[in-house]
């Protein structure tokens, strides 16, 4: 096969997946919308932002479910051992949620550790309280979407992921008609979104046979019970719990900044809208995983590096031009001093979708190598250079959403770096070709 047809076929195999990741990144700015065409928009923007950097943190652990399912679809004795690990840690997870929105140790962690003001913290506790089925959703449908993705059925992935926006869309309407409090609205959106997709995602993996794969006699020998899949799957924990611990902390920071009131409103806007391109690019990885031994290394990095590059023209562009002030605008409401915080993060975002890309193909190359403890490494790489500058230029007295979106491309960089070295300096230089 030619490589301009290898290509082709790489795109194919990702626009589905990518559109199912576009879906779901695309509640973030609908939310951030709703909210600001209801009553107490920057207090609900903030306590939605608070509220959903805690809930992440606690679904963290099991968000590379996806990837170790695709990775251990090949046998039935590993799917069954992950299957029953995707339970335990979910669950485990889901109660975790559950004990921070407790009064006494959400004053620890959200008004001692990031930052939250005591008017903010009901509104939060609200969310918090309303999401707790979040993280054994997510697990439960990440374990669902891996089989699909190594059987094949991307189709069915984006299928059940435009369902769930379907469902979002449709409680955050209900929300703007009915004048329903923004938190309460952004919150049942976000847990009935995941649920409706786990339902779909896992009636169509048992149709389509994606649950009952022919066993591959030839893969290398796999986790055959939950110790196995605790190994293997450890330092793919770790490293979310990282990510997302290093960005609850990353909120701190920006509510510690001397216009922290705003920037703590403006910096969950802009990010959400920046994810809605950059998480478009995530799926590189499921990608890499499927096709590392079928296609050449140096035809993936092609590929992970182009759709790094149309993504990220594509934010450059919504951010960028002058219909774009017009557009962000109606994104966040007329609240000018928003909207003049939040243009300038999209345009230093502009790199984002390429950085993110890129990890995800280098991740995608360890991790099939089972070398799951060199993206830990790397992402402590990256998480301490983010906090390290985004708190330097908050102390220099940047602006709290500027030093945010500094500190996550430097450290974004970082990882970038130390993912690529380990990665070449442990094979031929001949296998990249």
């Amino acid at each position: 096969m030619s490589r301009n047809r290898q290509l082709i076929q790489l795109w194919k195999q990702f626009i589905p997946l990518s559109l199912s990741d576009v879906a779901m990144a695309l509640g973030d700015p609908l939310t951030t919308t709703t909210l600001a065409h209801l009553a107490d928009s920057r207090i609900n923007l903030a306590a939605v932002g608070v509220a959903k950097t805690i809930a992440i943190f606690c679904e963290s652990p099991i968000i590379m479910l996806l990837h170790a399912s695709n990775a251990l679809a090949p046998t039935q004795a590993s799917r069954q051992a992950l299957w029953k690990f995707t339970l335990i840690a979910s669950g485990a997870m889901s109660l975790l949620l559950a004990l921070t929105s407790i009064p006494a140790i959400f004053t620890i962690v959200g008004e001692g550790w990031l930052g939250v003001t005591p008017n903010l913290s009901p509104t939060v506790r609200s969310v918090l309280m309303i999401t707790i089925l979040w993280p054994l959703t997510i697990g439960w449908r990440r374990y669902f979407q891996g089989l699909l993705i190594h059987s094949g059925q991307s189709n069915a992935v984006a299928q059940a992921g435009m369902i769930r926006l379907l469902v979002v869309v449709a409680i955050l309407i209900g929300g703007l008609v009915f004048k329903f409090s923004g938190a309460i609205v952004a919150g049942m959106s976000l847990v009935w979104g995941v649920i409706a997709e786990a339902i779909a995602v896992t009636y169509l993996a048992k149709k389509l046979g994606a649950t009952k794969l022919p066993e591959i006699t030839s893969t290398p020998q796999l986790p055959q019970d939950i110790a196995g899949v605790w190994k293997f799957y450890a330092p793919l924990g770790g490293t979310m719990i990282l990510v997302w611990g290093s960005r609850a902390a990353l909120l701190g920071i920006v509510a510690r900044a001397n216009d922290g009131a705003i920037s703590l409103a403006a910096w969950p806007a802009a990010w959400g809208l920046v994810l809605v391109i950059a998480n478009s690019t995530r799926m590189v990885q499921q990608i890499i995983i499927r096709n590392r031994k079928l296609m050449p290394d140096k035809l993936l990095i092609t590929f992970a590096i182009t759709v790094g590059i149309v993504c990220s023209l594509v934010l450059l562009l919504i951010s960028g031009t002058p219909p774009s002030t017009k557009a962000i605008g109606w994104f966040i409401g007329n609240d000018q001093e928003l909207n003049s915080r939040v243009r300038p993060v999209l345009l230093i975002c502009a790199i984002v979708p390429l950085l993110v890309s890129v990890q995800n193909a280098l991740q995608g190359f360890l991790v099939s190598e089972g070398r799951t403890w060199a993206v830990n490494q790397a992402t402590w790489m990256g998480a301490i250079m983010m906090l390290g500058v985004a708190y330097f230029a908050v102390q220099t007295s940047f602006n709290g959403s500027i030093a945010a979106a500094t500190g996550m491309i430097i450290g974004g960089i970082t990882e970038v770096g130390y993912l690529f070295y380990t990665w070449r300096k442990q094979i031929p230089k001949s296998s990249f070709t």
